[in-house]
């Protein structure tokens, strides 16, 4: 990926796509990059080797073994683990006995176990472990690798697919990445009797060699070596993190981080981002509240998640965000940070420390509580923008935390800025004084300063003496697909919204005691009011307007920028994904109609699960049909939340104008105001008239139709970060001469023979079961699947726009792409 030679102060934003789930999907990924393309210096770059391999390239019966697989014609996993553990023994035992044994085992009819996402990864053909653990499972062979324990991936192929065989290695080696954290990259082979590749994936992404023919088993040997003895010029493994002692050699992993002379201990993971960009990985420190969030940040990044941290608590811990202990580069044995690098992406990792911990938004238990967290994180984004400068740009589900608890050490300074602090709810609802927040807004990544001139961040500042970077305002795109505002998503103005509305007024009782509150506010806009001809403080002129877009249509993209309303606006969106799925406590499972169309949630939730991004060139936003339900809203939620509708209802219209089409322009905290003065109106309807609705956390609503086949569904858990996951079932195996008894349902594909075609062919099939013709009761979704997704945890990774998957091509979607600048 091509660098900025004028480095802006955002990214790009690419192509979204839905977070792999499994390998095909991995794969599919890959292809469409040019990750495959192969590279010629390869071993000169990536592999390690002694001065010679000559003792070993005599050995007969490793000549032998190379020898008979080359000249095979069915895949023969036996045979490739034989002549890679050959490999191994004889460079283990002439250049490695201080090291401990490496293993290959044939693994091609089972899948890896405890993967961090619960990713359907599938099952590589062959594993590197060490040889103590490849004895542990001989002794019990119902036991499954878990993917902790993996080192090396390899994929064999016959010489008809062998062309399947790279896209399929590199797959198994980006789950493989997500599940060591302690490993900076790791190699991989992709094997069949004409030739063979390696690769090497990392969180900069993935590199393939050219395909070496087996007369060369020169790079063969070179990989089995660099497992052992690594390269000495980049970075290999991450010295701070180990596995943890268990009892339990096979079950779940826990992890000890050392930070300089205290060490973590019992670190349990808990999200694990996409891998070839970022890669967070997010782990709680036994049962406290300490959570550390290791991240490959991008070494051309404007902004550092830590130094933004830092201007937010300058004065002691912000109200309404999480604390945090420090930020800093992880180094390697040598002293370095550990950096990698693909082509022109550059990867620094970096580790927060944080002490806080919170529950996933889901974990709301009621409604009036939802509502309640909704309106202080309006709050604390409003302040952090006025009082901070400060931009979040990614509010998302994951990156909103409830009923958090805190670490606070010893002597620690509470917030000082009483004078400007923010202002939550429940000191205007109940009175409390310097009231907690309901929610915490976390997972900086995205932020940024919002004025240029007025920024004070080390990183951008020292980036803006070094190079030509402008003062320009944030015009790129930035945010979580599903959560992100309409025009952020598109890149430009909405120029036909122009249905404003006036500045919502609050009741009397509660106009004074807001104002009471918020006494002191500096932003002017508490007490504003607007008159019988304006709408938040401005007019539109249709005329004006339409002619000036008309005879310029650039204006629509040029103008655009990333506004502090927009973040609200993603405040709303995720009001709209929570409260349609969500569950009232005790309420029996809806039963779903045989005309599932009757169903009102499904036909709200495909503007949901359609909406994706796409190049500036695609402006439509499958969301855009919800914000005119009006009382629909009413329909669409669950029967026992329907009062809420005239809630969504009331902010939509307010979200929906474009308000940068008003004379004067709105300011720029009017959008946080209107939502904050809507929500508070219906926290007091719901108070005095006993509306509040308690939710089964445990639960959301289905939001597809279910499937009536008698094949069975990969996947039915509802996304509820709004990425539809259309998991297809793996491509099953062909076959081997040394098949075991299938462990998964999921098996990979097996070549049938064609007697065993001819005998399938002459086979009836069973017949077809009739369709239900009474109502169904859909199957219940759980929340603990949920989480799967939503991450309840601080510093959340996200399904970003920004260091999102590779470009698929720069030629089609954007002149020069970069990760996140």
């Amino acid at each position: 990926m091509a660098d900025y030679k004028l480095y802006p102060q955002t990214t790009p934003v690419k192509k979204t796509q839905p977070p792999p789930y499994n390998r095909r999907q991995m794969s599919d990924i890959v292809t469409r990059t040019d990750y495959l393309t192969p590279q010629k210096a390869f071993s000169v770059d990536r592999l390690n080797k002694p001065p010679s391999f000559a003792a070993i390239l005599e050995n007969k019966t490793l000549q032998g073994l190379v020898k008979q697989f080359s000249s095979s014609t069915t895949t023969s996993y036996g045979l490739v683990v034989k002549l890679l553990n050959c490999a191994s023994s004889l460079i283990h035992k002439r250049w490695a006995k201080d090291k401990e044994l490496l293993a290959f085992r044939d693994n091609h009819t089972r899948s890896p176990t405890n993967h961090p996402n619960d990713s359907r990864a599938g099952e590589p053909d062959i594993v590197t472990i060490l040889d103590l653990i490849n004895k542990l499972i001989e002794k019990d062979k119902t036991k499954r690798i878990p993917w902790h324990h993996v080192l090396s991936t390899i994929e064999e192929k016959g010489e008809a697919d062998s062309d399947d065989g790279p896209a399929q290695s590199a797959a198994y080696l980006a789950f493989a990445n997500q599940c060591r954290p302690d490993l900076v990259g790791m190699y991989g082979m992709a094997i069949s009797p004409k030739g063979y590749i390696v690769q090497y994936s990392c969180p900069a992404g993935l590199q393939t060699s050219e395909e070496f023919n087996w007369v060369d088993i020169t790079p063969l040997l070179s990989y089995v070596y660099t497992l052992y003895i690594p390269r000495e010029d980049f970075a290999s493994r991450d010295p701070s993190i180990t596995l943890a002692d268990s009892d339990d050699t096979f079950g779940a992993p826990a992890w000890n981080i050392r930070d300089g002379d205290k060490v973590y201990e019992n670190c349990a993971v808990k999200v694990v981002g996409d891998p070839w960009r970022r890669m967070t990985w997010v782990a709680r420190v036994g049962t406290s509240p300490i959570t550390i969030k290791d991240s490959y940040r991008d070494a051309h990044a404007s902004f550092r998640e830590g130094e933004l941290y830092d201007i937010l608590h300058r004065e002691g811990p912000a109200p309404g965000f999480l604390r945090i202990k420090k930020e800093y580069e992880v180094r390697c044995e040598r002293g370095r940070p550990i950096t990698v690098t693909v082509g022109s992406t550059t990867r620094i990792k970096t580790r927060l420390i944080m002490h806080t911990w919170g529950e996933s938004l889901r974990k709301c238990p009621s409604l009036i509580d939802f509502a309640k967290s909704m309106y202080d994180i309006l709050e604390a984004h409003r302040w952090a923008v006025l009082e901070r400068n400060i931009i979040h740009r990614d509010i998302s589900h994951g990156n909103i935390f409830v009923q958090a608890e805190d670490f606070k050490e010893e002597n620690e300074k509470e917030f000082a800025g009483k004078e400007s602090r923010p202002i939550f709810v429940n000191e205007i609802v109940e009175n409390v004084k310097n009231a907690d927040p309901m929610a915490r807004l976390g997972d900086m990544d995205n932020a940024a300063e919002l004025n240029r001139d007025k920024a004070v961040s080390p990183s951008f500042v020292a980036r803006k003496k070094k190079t030509s970077m402008n003062n320009e305002p944030l015009r790129f795109r930035t945010g979580t697909p599903k959560f992100i505002a309409r025009s952020p998503a598109v890149g430009r103005l909405l120029v036909t919204n122009v249905d404003f509305r006036a500045m919502p007024e609050l009741p009397n009782h509660l106009a004074e005691k807001y104002f009471e509150t918020y006494a002191n506010d500096r932003s002017g806009l508490r007490t504003f009011v607007d008159d019988d001809f304006t709408n938040h403080g401005g007019m539109y002129s249709s005329r004006k307007n339409v002619k000036k877009y008309e005879d310029n249509p650039d204006l629509v993209v040029e103008e655009f920028e990333h506004h502090p309303r927009h973040d609200a606006e993603s405040v709303f969106w995720c009001m709209v994904v929570f409260l349609l799925v969500a569950v009232p406590l005790g309420s029996p499972d809806e039963v779903i109609p045989k005309d599932t169309d009757k169903f009102s949630l499904f036909c709200a939730w495909r503007h949901i699960a359609n909406h994706q991004v796409g190049p500036t060139q695609d402006i439509c936003d499958s969301r855009a049909g919800l914000l005119a339900g009006g009382k629909l809203w009413n329909e669409w939620l669950h029967p026992d939340l329907a009062h809420a509708g005239p809630l969504l209802a009331s902010l939509a219209s307010q979200v929906s104008p474009e308000w940068s089409l008003l004379s004067p322009q709105p300011r720029d905290l009017h959008l946080h105001k209107a939502m904050q003065r809507i929500i508070l109106t219906h926290i007091d309807l719901w108070q005095k008239n006993k509306l509040d609705v308690k939710f089964d956390t445990g639960r959301v609503r289905p939001t597809i139709p279910p499937d009536n086949r008698t094949v069975p569904q990969v996947c039915i858990t509802p996304s509820i970060d709004g990425q539809h996951i259309a998991a297809g079932a793996l491509r099953n195996k062909r076959g081997s001469q040394n098949i075991e008894q299938k462990e998964d349902s999921q098996a990979k594909r097996r070549r049938t023979t064609r007697a065993e075609a001819k005998a399938l062919g002459s086979q009836s099939l069973p017949p077809t079961p009739p369709l239900a013709t009474t109502p169904r009761r859909f199957p219940r979704f759980h929340a603990h699947e949920v989480d799967r997704i939503l991450p309840p945890t601080p510093g959340s990774a996200s399904t970003s726009l920004t260091s999102d998957w590779p470009p698929l091509d720069a030629n089609v979607f954007y002149t020069a792409t970069k990760d996140k600048a």
